[in-house]
């Protein structure tokens, strides 16, 4: 007879085996079948720099790469479509290659930024995207904004950047274009200067540039007077988001502001989160219908090690919560990534009630673990606007093979889920003379797979 306790052992283990239960560790280490097979579309590049951004444009997915291409999919987007490479050559390389985009109507916005003699100029692109996949250019606008404007009464002091000299901050974040009105949030710092020589940071101004004519006219809306970076702006049924992590100085932390559509003013910025992660940081915010939902790196629970060969070492979460525009307050937060010791900046996706979020991390691995590193791609998904949500599931199983997955961008798109990632393997350091050594890292491949959204 087999003891009571080993044989409830060998009934979980029994049932691991035949069903797919996301309690088993089994099923949860091995890659989710339901994908295709993995297609190299381009290289990165070099290593892990330089992916794709996706975008939704004219039920079409875009898949955009700086600085020179960018891919099309059209037709049959259910694992029938064709993808097609080609060259941004209207669009000239100063601008940005990660564009706002109108996904119902084909525009898109590419942006330039710089500050030049105290004054802070800018020019955006005005494209728009053929059912053929051709780029037509609509037109080009520029404009400027002063130091008083953007900070209000200062001592001459203060300059507006840190030198005279031109200086391109990448200040603008990723926007929204709702036919003719558009948002581009913007986030930039000044200089206190002492006896000629820099003395502090500040003052700080963010907010957006709005226009309510299709960019030929643009007014300046201020939302805060702290430093902070990588601003963007989602818009729901009945508001429109700011979102910024906060600068360090600040305490770092994840905030946002709203205004009603149609609204004169921004609500006072409030605190999303106090745990936003300092070394990876990055965050994902996507509106549809009357929610809006947002996913970041959190470092509540992480164990922070300094690192004197790079960056910290920090092993975050992906946090989740949603907001419907008649909600009081955020929802209950989510760690996504439950049950991975690493994880790197997350990629996520909405249609309807459907969520997917993609990330790449590991289980398990050593203290000085990094996101260059042997890692693997996994996602989560909800079916219920962000009530409920599976366990992390597998999308590569590289990592064992001494192999790097990361940078997953993923789309989903009529049921479908789309994902693009970067893989490859570190190369060995080459010695160029005692005491210098140079890492011979060249461009690693990009990945396409997809998925029907899980039932």
């Amino acid at each position: 007879m087999i003891p009571i306790k080993r044989s409830m052992l060998l009934l979980c283990v029994l049932a691991c085996a035949m069903v797919s239960w996301p309690g088993c560790s089994r099923q949860a280490n091995l890659p989710d079948p339901a994908w295709t097979a993995p297609i190299k579309v381009t290289e990165s590049n070099d290593s892990l720099v330089g992916g794709v951004a996706l975008y939704k444009c004219l039920d079409s997915i875009v898949a955009i790469q700086s600085p020179v291409r960018y891919f099309f999919m059209y037709g049959d987007i259910g694992g029938k479509g064709s993808w097609r490479e080609q060259p941004l050559t209207n669009v000239a390389k100063q601008y940005t290659f990660k564009p706002t985009v109108d996904q119902s109507g084909g525009r898109m916005l590419f942006d330039q930024s710089y500050v030049e003699k105290q004054r802070l100029e800018m020019n955006a692109l005005f494209a728009r995207m053929t059912k053929n996949g051709e780029f037509q250019i609509e037109a080009e606008r520029k404009w400027t904004v002063d130091k008083k404007t953007l900070f209000g009464e200062t001592s001459s002091t203060v300059l507006l950047g840190e030198t005279e000299k031109r200086q391109g901050l990448g200040m603008l974040g990723t926007g929204v274009i709702n036919d003719s009105d558009m948002y581009l949030p913007f986030c930039l710092g000044g200089t206190t200067y002492r006896a000629g020589t820099p003395y502090a940071e500040g003052p700080f101004t963010s907010g957006v540039f709005h226009s309510t004519n299709s960019g030929v006219a643009w007014q300046m809306e201020r939302i805060s007077d702290f430093e902070s970076e990588d601003p963007s702006v989602c818009r729901s049924k009945n508001y429109c988001y700011y979102f910024t992590p906060r600068g360090l100085s600040q305490g770092y932390g994840m905030w946002f502001s709203r205004k009603p559509v149609g609204g004169d003013s921004w609500e006072k910025p409030g605190e999303l989160t106090k745990t936003y992660a300092t070394t990876y940081g990055r965050y994902a915010a996507a509106a549809e219908v009357d929610t809006v939902h947002v996913c970041w790196m959190d470092c509540q629970n992480d164990m922070k090690r300094f690192n004197v060969d790079g960056p910290n070492i920090e092993n975050d979460d992906i946090v989740y919560c949603h907001r419907k525009d008649s909600d009081s307050g955020w929802s209950k937060e989510v760690n996504l990534s439950k049950g991975l010791l690493y994880s790197y900046p997350p990629s996520m996706s909405v249609e309807g009630n459907d969520i997917v979020v993609a990330w790449a991390g590991i289980r398990s691995a050593g203290k000085h673990h990094n996101e260059y590193d042997q890692n693997d791609i996994y996602y989560v998904t909800s079916k219920d606007g962000g009530e409920t949500w599976t366990k992390p599931l597998m999308v590569t199983d590289r990592a064992k093979d001494g192999i790097t997955s990361g940078k997953p961008q993923v789309l989903l798109l009529r049921g479908v889920i789309h994902l693009f990632y970067i893989q490859g393997a570190l190369e060995e350091s080459r010695k160029i003379s005692p005491g210098l050594t140079k890492l011979h890292q060249g461009p690693w491949p990009i990945y396409y797979q997809h998925r029907p959204f899980p039932n």
